[in-house]
């Protein structure tokens, strides 16, 4: 006797757990993560700058004695679409005359009628280490993800949008700006030419005490605070700004200081 037909209610609480059942399991694919790595050396022969291009993921810029450019990166996608957005994000690398170009290519959004936009797909996280050549200039621009970059002595620039900015042992020109994040930059030795912006956050300069610059600092809603005497802040309300020169006194000993600004510091070794 078919016993569904006496009492169907029976039946029925079984075909629910059935379908939740897969619906959780869907929901636990959804929300794994998925990597791929990406790792190539490239000679340094003819190259005199290299230049990251990114969009979402923090960029690491290294130094190292070898001769050759080594990009390392990391794709990472989580969702029920993490494979395809692995697959469609590309990392180009190319030499354009001496500059070498690492790029990250994000997948085409589909389009369906026209100005209609169906599945907006933003591609992977993308961390970039480099590895090259104390010597080499570099230009980095990523929207989302910190920015780091140590040992250089050729011009760095860097750019972010929702990211911190931190240099370190710079011995050389370096021009930064974010927007949302804090800036942090410490000079091997003397003070060189600086142009750091941010929005909301700090902007922090370390040199040798025996520097020599000028120096322009403002701020909106900040404060400017200095181990240099000759930095003073000018005017108590409104936007805050300290300009001048300091030249160095031979007796002064060869130790650190630090120069921070709420939003702007700009100065120009000499």
């Amino acid at each position: 006797m078919d016993r569904s037909r006496l009492n169907p209610r029976l039946v029925a609480p079984l075909a629910v757990l059935t379908l939740l059942a897969v619906a959780l399991s869907g929901v636990a694919q959804a929300g794994q993560a998925l990597e791929e790595k990406f790792e190539k050396t490239y000679s340094g022969t003819g190259v005199d700058r290299v230049r990251l291009q990114n969009v979402n993921g923090p960029v690491r810029i290294g130094t190292w004695e070898n001769p050759q450019i080594r990009v390392s990166a990391v794709k990472r996608a989580k969702g029920s679409g993490a494979e395809e957005a692995l697959a469609e994000t590309q990392i180009r690398v190319t030499k354009q005359g001496t500059t070498l170009d690492v790029e990250t290519i994000l997948p085409k959004e589909n389009r369906t009628w026209g100005i209609f936009n169906w599945g907006n797909r933003t591609g992977a996280e993308v961390a970039y280490e480099l590895l090259l050549p104390a010597g080499l200039a570099v230009d980095v621009e990523t929207v989302n993800g910190r920015v780091s970059a140590e040992g250089r002595t050729a011009a760095l620039v860097l750019n972010t949008v929702n990211g911190s900015v931190r240099v370190d042992a710079q011995a050389a020109p370096v021009s930064v700006n974010t927007v949302n994040g804090s800036v942090e930059v410490t000079f091997a030795g003397p003070l060189q030419a600086a142009d750091l912006e941010t929005v909301n956050g700090s902007v922090t300069v370390s040199c040798n005490r025996d520097s020599s610059f000028r120096f322009d600092l403002q701020t909106v809603n900040g404060k400017i605070r200095s181990d240099f005497p000759e930095v003073s802040v000018e005017g108590k309300w409104g936007r805050r700004a300290a300009r001048g020169d300091r030249t160095a006194r031979a007796a002064w000993p060869s130790r650190r200081s630090t120069a921070r600004s709420g939003r702007r510091a700009r100065a120009a070794g000499r």
